[in-house]
């Protein structure tokens, strides 16, 4: 069936027979069969949406007639009693492009049929289980979930033992209010740690852990999981509300959890910014419950009257999905990384698959604990995901889709690169190579220090580090400095010219100049960032300040964004006699630039945020973004409400735009050079 599901995704839906969409519709059954029955889909929300909507489109090209996504809400194997919703409890229309909320404000006011200006509310779009809750005389008394929109299964008793559910409110009149039912990813993560001690099937989300949790006879399992419950929704309030963000308000003061993000605006561009701007930052946000998008409200609840439903959603609220971040594909083989640290890491070669607009063919399987903790073989068709939006991993293996020939990963013997004998620690769960002269340990270091987070050589990628090392050109990062004296060793190997040398010579020369938060950066000490640099480099005033460290870990902990770990890390980087040696060295080839701590304009601008476009004349982005980050400000790759200046060439176009109806001041390269003096 998996095979059968990609398939149609990958065929064009204008190609698809009719006979091919009547097996369709039975593929879109057993997924539903799946999700709603046996909480154990084998593909993506995403690759569902998709399947469903070709189905849509054909239904409607073959004049079939049209199945239900929730028509197995009539055949699960329910033993709880089925009950009706007094009021269709309507999915949302959804879109995975931002720009079709500019769309979906045009399109009210067309059903309006005035130009009027419209007030939207933002809010979280929780990945849970659709709930109603029923209270008549103060009390609770039943909660059904949300079923084939019209019934559903009643689940009171198990929704009774959720702590944050309201078992008495200060209302006598009936009161229906819907949201959705979550479980905590800390909750997650001990749940599915219980099941793998027992030897049972690991849940493949939060999600499904939570519907298969509300939906057990024994109430008992209900309360150890302890869900948490988030409203949203009252479709029968008798007082009547002028706004939705008074009735949610209304909702908290009551007694009720709400989304515990709310931003409210009356233009429609400036919240499509702010959604584009959450979704950036999404992974910063720390979250402990899962969201895969955000949800966009009318805010004038007479409205919603005026322009109702379609017969499948309402047409006064639409949910944007965030980029798909999970999906399916099959494991190939298994390589094994070796990290600057000796780490040994399983990287799963993928067949290609395009996660969020980013064709991803390789995925970190993270460490063999968890290869063995997920059950993960060589040849499962697995769900994918790219955690912090950047690393592609492995979630969970589709078991239903194995033909019992994959092959077991096994942690190696011996390093791959240099064949040592690898070791393993004995409180943790990494296999390693201890060899400190291990050719991927310091091609990693290097390649690392001067790339972009480092020193930002240009002209100096891996590749040629890995040729300057097997060639002894260089050592370490201070050897770096020496290679204008091997120009003409550089010059004897093959596909190096004279402009090109020139070039990467040059380039390492500029390099010399740097901050002192770079500097910091550039060192490489574990969990020491950027943020975290420009704290650790107040400490300095001069060079000497860096090679004579005399700080403790009491000291550091009274900097922002340095807790215990990374403290020790620091001091045990400053006081390793290797690395005072390797300080020395490094800092006689450099041109530390330390902060005028005296300087006024400094001390004005501090926590500022800055966005630069990407042309100018005279300067590269790169340049100006160092300077940005040197003097301590922040710098924000694209424009949002949280800027303070966008420095941009006159000719920038649509950033420019951007922050003018952000009200972000916008300076030229003058004015801020001017700004910063």
């Amino acid at each position: 069936m998996l095979d059968k599901s990609k398939y149609f995704l990958n065929k064009n839906e204008n190609k698809i027979t009719l006979e091919e969409t009547k097996n369709l519709q039975e593929i879109i059954l057993y997924h539903d069969n799946l999700y709603y029955n046996k909480e154990n889909p084998i593909i993506s929300d995403f690759e569902y949406d998709i399947l469903l909507k070709k189905l849509n489109f054909l239904e409607e090209k073959y004049d079939l007639e049209k199945i239900s996504s929730n028509i197995w809400a009539d055949l699960v194997e329910s033993t709880f009693e089925k009950v009706p919703h007094s009021k269709p409890m309507l999915s949302l229309d959804n879109t995975y492009n931002a720009e079709d909320l500019t769309d979906f404000d045009k399109k009210i006011k067309n059903i309006l049929k005035r130009d009027i200006n419209l007030s939207y509310n933002v809010e979280y779009k929780f990945d849970g289980l659709w709930i109603e809750l029923i209270y008549e005389k103060w009390n609770f008394i039943q909660a059904i979930t949300r079923g084939n929109w019209l019934q559903w299964e009643d689940v009171t008793e198990n929704v009774r033992q959720i702590e944050n559910i309201p078992k008495k409110i200060d209302y006598k009149n009936r009161l229906e209010v819907r949201g959705e039912v979550v479980m905590l990813k800390s909750i997650f993560k001990k749940v599915n740690e219980e099941r793998l001690k027992n030897s049972e099937a690991l849940f493949s989300n939060p999600r499904n852990a939570a519907s298969w949790s509300l939906r057990q006879k024994n109430i008992n399992i209900t309360r150890d999981r302890k869900l948490f419950f988030f409203a949203y929704d009252v479709p029968n309030f008798e007082e009547e509300e002028a706004s939705y963000r008074d009735l949610i308000t209304h909702l908290e003061n009551t007694g009720f959890s709400v989304s515990p993000f709310f931003e409210y605006g009356e233009n429609i561009e400036k919240i499509t910014e702010i959604i584009l701007d959450i979704q950036e930052k999404k992974s910063d946000l720390n979250l402990d419950f899962e969201i895969d998008g955000l949800v966009l409200k009318l805010d004038n609840i007479s409205l919603w009257r005026e322009i109702w439903f379609t017969g499948h959603h309402p047409r006064y609220a639409t949910s944007y999905k965030f980029p798909a971040e999970l999906l399916t594909t099959k494991i190939l083989s298994i390589e094994e990384s070796v990290w600057r640290t000796g780490t040994i890491t399983p990287v799963a070669n993928l067949e290609s698959v395009n996660i969020g607009w980013v064709i991803v063919k390789r995925a970190t399987l993270h460490n063999y604990d968890e290869v063995k903790n997920k059950d993960i073989k060589i040849g499962d068709n697995v769900f994918i995901r790219r955690a912090w939006e950047v690393i592609p991993e492995v979630v969970s293996v589709i078991t239903e889709g194995r033909t019992w020939e994959e092959k077991e990963i096994l942690p190696p013997e011996k390093c791959p690169i240099c064949d040592t004998k690898v070791k393993k620690d004995e409180d943790k769960v990494r296999y390693y190579c201890d060899n400190p002269k291990c050719p991927a340990k310091t091609m990693q270091n290097l390649a690392y220090q001067i790339g972009k987070t480092g020193l930002n050589i240009d002209w100096f990628g891996p590749a040629i580090v890995e040729k300057f090392l097997e060639e002894k050109l260089i050592t370490d990062l201070p050897s770096i400095f020496n290679l204008k004296d091997k120009k003409e060793e550089i010059l004897a190997l093959e596909w190096f010219q004279e402009k090109s040398v020139n070039n990467l010579l040059e380039a390492i020369e500029n390099a010399k100049n740097i901050g002192v938060n770079t500097f910091i950066t550039t060192l490489w000490i574990s969990w020491v960032w950027k943020v975290t640099a420009r704290e650790v480099a107040k400490l300095f005033k001069v060079a000497d300040d860096i090679i004579n460290f005399n700080y403790n870990i009491e000291d550091l902990l009274e900097l922002n964004d340095v807790w215990p770990e990374i403290a020790k890390n620091i001091v045990n980087f400053f006081h390793n006699p290797d690395n005072e040696e390797f300080l020395e060295k490094l800092i006689s080839k450099l041109n530390i630039e330390f902060p005028d701590k005296n300087n006024n304009n400094n001390a004005k601008l501090l926590d500022k945020k800055f966005c630069v476009t990407w042309s100018f004349d005279n300067y590269k982005r790169d340049e100006l973004v160092k300077i940005i980050e040197e003097n301590g400000w922040e710098f924000f790759s694209s424009v949002s409400w949280k800027l303070d200046y966008l420095l941009a060439w006159e000719k920038a176009g649509s950033k420019i735009q951007k922050a003018e109806k952000l009200w972000v001041e916008i300076l030229s390269l003058e004015e801020f050079f001017d700004l910063i003096k």
